[in-house]
């Protein structure tokens, strides 16, 4: 555990494609284990502290958490990933710690995620010190998975990402991905995630940091991992059918 190292975990969303009416959806289990228990169990070993940003069915999240040393966090309304982020903050900065970096992911994303990867991702972003650092993965089929697009300079700096339902023909085009999980540099995220617009449907995305870097001259880089270390996001039934059916490939029961 390092303390210059601290996590925010979103899982405030409300699940609504997967029709959940009194839990939140990462408390769903995933081969008998709730999809939330893999990430702060990921985290709880990397980072201290580890904070679960909570919104719809909050009490379900704490229930199924109640055994592991969390801080929570409150989105009292949902405005997307960057607002989630900063409610996050707001928290860390409440208990008065400062650190160097902060780990973001997916409560509904963790499941593949192991500690030689995030070990990786630390390392890189110690060694290059962007302001940024994320995951990202190639997929033969990109548009079945509906993630964001990682663009690059020519020099291989991240430069956006680019949510597929946005994407140019060309862009959906690109293979690399990002299944969101991420290293901000703590000033950084500090000082910038309040640039962050007001999307047309009224939500702030995370992701707009990356932009949001490369029009101040912040580097952002990604760490390249197989597909099998990603995995599936969570978003239905299927997906998670699917994802279980990937996980056990993967591990070999």
């Amino acid at each position: 555990m390092n303390k210059n190292i601290a996590a925010i975990i979103l899982a405030a969303g409300k699940g609504t494609r997967m029709k959940c009416k009194e839990r939140n959806k990462v408390t769903i289990p995933f081969l008998n284990k709730p999809l939330i228990v893999y990430a702060v169990e990921l985290m709880i070993n990397i980072a201290s502290p580890v904070v679960v940003v909570a919104g719809a069915f909050k009490e379900s999240v704490r229930q199924v958490l109640k055994k592991y040393p969390v801080v929570y966090a409150f989105q009292k309304k949902r405005l997307g990933t960057g607002h989630a982020v900063k409610v996050g903050l707001s928290a860390i900065a409440k208990l008065k710690t400062v650190p160097e970096l902060i780990l973001v992911g997916y409560g509904d994303h963790m499941m593949f995620y192991d500690q030689e990867v995030i070990k990786k991702l630390l390392d890189l972003h110690q060694k290059k010190q962007p302001a940024i650092s994320l995951i990202t993965f190639e997929y033969d089929r990109p548009n079945l998975l509906k993630y964001g697009r990682i663009i690059r300079d020519k020099n291989g700096f991240i430069t956006g990402i680019v949510e597929q339902k946005n994407a140019s023909p060309k862009q959906k085009l690109i293979k690399e991905v990002n299944p969101g999980f991420y290293c901000f540099d703590y000033l950084f995220l500090k000082k910038y995630l309040n640039q962050i617009r007001k999307s047309a449907v009224g939500e702030y995305y995370l992701t707009d940091l990356v932009e949001i870097a490369a029009a101040h001259n912040f580097k952002t880089i990604g760490l390249k991992i197989p597909f099998e270390k990603a995995g599936l996001g969570i978003n239905t039934f299927e997906e998670l059918k699917e994802s279980e059916k990937i996980y056990i490939k993967k591990n070999g029961h």
